[in-house]
């Protein structure tokens, strides 16, 4: 880490070495001093002119990847996240014209430590570590004002953040005494190198920033009801977010108390789901099987587009469009792109058409709402023409995915205008799910009380006119309550944030693909292959390593 950060200072980057990034002095000692004695006052617009640009630059320090090359795959972290999700068995991108989303070799060529596939993965999770350093750099021990304890909040959540996303994508699953990370809690190390913390060490630090940020955002007064939550603001690093980060933590490392305690944080604050009538593409024209159909999907009707129709959204971002890199701090959404199968990016137009498994979509309740944002087996859109700068008739395939579609972005259907979305990072029926899972997974009642929770979802998800679904009623022959809540997952998250790799890991679950199934190669791709090696220039400018 140490090599790579320091030249990014001066946006050159030319290694990947990670503790020389805080081996830097945040400023001269004269300026440092002036801003802690204005930090330590009660003067508020002072506070927010000194140091209130870095801090209101830590959600885009998520939202932004500046560090990744060319490949369009790795140049956000939702694109980084949406090719972990091809790396799965819920989703069915072929044909693989030269991707490899499809291909066993595909694991260990992108998990190299050489690879240039791998290596923004790295520099990412590192780049949020910088950046939320950098500000508690400035910050005083004692927080005087609810501003202040605000800004460290945002930093120490964004710093778990960062250690978070290392550990789920260079780490295996969970075990206390594995390998950590390198725990950097400063800037300016005196060129320290470190070696790698136990798992347990790393995760403890995580937690611990975390618990922190907890408590200094309910005393900050910020948000509507002055207790930590700005639910209006969904780009804002906010309680919300450090309890739905606490939640994930503690899932993943055992911590089955803290995590639903986090979660009915949240899920107090975020009650309502997305409406049936918003879940995913509205198709308001030609239906499927209608040879040249035009179908007619608006975003704006679409809540996983448009955060107007979804009350879920507990962070993301409003309005991004791929083509304003300067108005998206360098951002390029193609994540939704390539999910809507009327797009112009690889999922659409280019014909690697996001399809999901069919003994998955099978798995569905026919008075599921989701059941109906993907084309059935015997459903395709015949010889539809994209409406883009170069239209191209297509055949969008069978078991195509409609949660993503839009063939319109305001009325407008050109290339130039379909690419503008809103994106989510965090949602309330992943906490939900979160909060199942730790139930399910708790002992004693934890098993009736994990149906519970999937009952309020099932529910929320039920087709409007028929009974309400239940765990009793959605489910037959046997399946455990765990079960039951690794099939919601899959199916209220399916496409989303590269869940389904992750959960893969935290469940020791390998992915077995079948040509049966719709994928193009009888093959498992075992849990060990869903870990990526730490990049080789690391290990060159770290010998504690």
């Amino acid at each position: 880490m140490k090599k790579y950060i320091i030249i990014w200072a001066v946006a050159v980057l030319a290694a990947t070495s990670c503790a020389d990034q805080l081996d830097q002095e945040p400023a001269n000692a004269i300026t440092t001093e002036q801003i802690r004695e204005i930090l330590a006052s009660d003067d508020e617009a002072k506070i927010d002119l000194i140091i209130g640009g870095i801090a209101n630059n830590i959600p885009f320090a998520i939202h932004t990847i500046t560090v990744g090359g060319a490949d369009v795959r790795t140049n956000s972290p939702l694109n980084m996240q949406y090719y972990n999700s091809l790396l799965g068995y819920d989703i069915v991108c072929n044909p693989v014209s030269g991707y490899g989303y499809e291909s066993y070799s595909a694991y260990n060529s992108r998990r190299s430590s050489v690879a240039g596939h791998n290596i923004p993965y790295w520099q990412y999770g590192w780049s949020c570590v910088v950046a939320a350093n950098k500000l508690l750099s400035y910050l005083p021990e004692v927080l005087s004002t609810g501003k202040v304890k605000d800004y460290k909040a945002r930093a120490l959540t964004l710093r778990a953040y960062g250690y978070n996303f290392l550990m789920e994508n260079y780490r295996g699953t969970y075990q206390s005494s594995g390998e950590g990370l390198m725990i950097y809690d400063k800037m300016g190390e005196g060129g320290a190198y470190k070696g790698y913390s136990t798992a347990g060490e790393t995760y403890d630090f995580i937690k611990a920033d975390l618990t922190e940020a907890v408590r200094l955002f309910a005393e900050s007064g910020i948000g509507e009801g002055s207790d930590g939550y700005t639910i209006a603001n969904t780009q804002d690093v906010d309680l919300g977010v450090a309890n739905f980060l606490l939640a994930r933590v503690s899932l993943l490392t055992g911590d089955y108390a803290a995590a639903i305690a986090a979660c009915n944080s949240v899920l107090a604050k975020y009650p309502v789901f997305i409406p049936t009538a918003h879940y995913g593409g509205q198709n308001t024209g030609d239906p499927p099987g209608v040879d040249g159909a035009v179908p007619d999907f608006a975003a704006e009707n679409n809540a996983f587009l448009n955060f107007t129709d979804n009350p879920e959204v507990i962070f993301g971002f409003p309005g991004i469009d791929r083509r304003d890199a300067a108005a998206n701090r360098g951002y390029t959404n193609v994540a939704a792109e390539w999910l809507n199968v009327f797009g112009s990016g690889y999922g659409g137009s280019g014909s690697n058409y996001g399809r999901i498994v069919s003994t998955l979509y099978a798995a569905i309740n026919a008075n599921d709402v989701r059941k109906g944002v993907f084309l059935s087996g015997s459903e395709q859109f015949l010889n539809y023409v994209h409406q883009f700068s170069t239209p191209a008739t297509r055949t969008i395939p069978a078991y195509s995915n409609l949660k993503w579609a839009a063939t319109s972005v305001g009325g407008l259907k050109t290339e130039n205008d379909i690419t503008k979305f809103d994106v989510c990072y965090m949602r309330s029926s992943e906490v939900l799910l979160m909060k199942a899972e730790a139930q399910a997974l708790s002992g004693g009642s934890g098993e009736n009380d994990a149906k519970t929770t999937l009952n309020t979802l099932l529910a929320a998800r039920t087709n409007t006119g028929s009974p309400a679904l239940t765990c009793d009623t959605y489910y037959t022959g046997g399946t455990s309550v765990f079960d039951m809540v690794k099939l919601q997952w899959r199916i209220e998250m399916w496409g989303e944030n590269g869940l389904e790799y992750y959960n893969n890991k935290r469940w020791n679950n390998p992915a077995v693909r079948t040509r049966a199934s719709g994928h193009d190669a009888d093959v498992t791709i075992g849990v060990d292959l869903m870990t990526l090696e730490i990049p080789a220039d690391e290990s060159l400018y770290n010998p504690n390593i």
